[in-house]
């Protein structure tokens, strides 16, 4: 528990370095980027400061592309 509260709090002291500056030049999409890149990059880190394996990220491809597969099975009769 302790190694993910570590995890975050460096997280937090790097957005608190960044976000300031970007939101100073008006530089609204990089934060937005900035910050999803920085959540997925401490949710990884936490995954890993935990000792459990992270998850793969082919799960989400498959199941954003599933679906798709199905419905071009379905119209073409493959």
């Amino acid at each position: 528990m302790k190694a993910v509260i570590v995890v975050v709090v460096i997280a937090l002291i790097f957005a608190i370095k960044d976000l300031p500056g970007l939101y100073r030049k008006h530089h609204f999409k990089d934060m937005v980027v900035y910050i999803v890149m920085l959540a997925f990059g401490t949710w990884f880190s936490t995954f890993t400061a935990q000792g459990k394996a992270t998850p793969s990220p082919l799960i989400l491809i498959e199941m954003i592309y599933k679906p798709v597969n199905s419905l071009f099975t379905h119209l073409f009769h493959l």
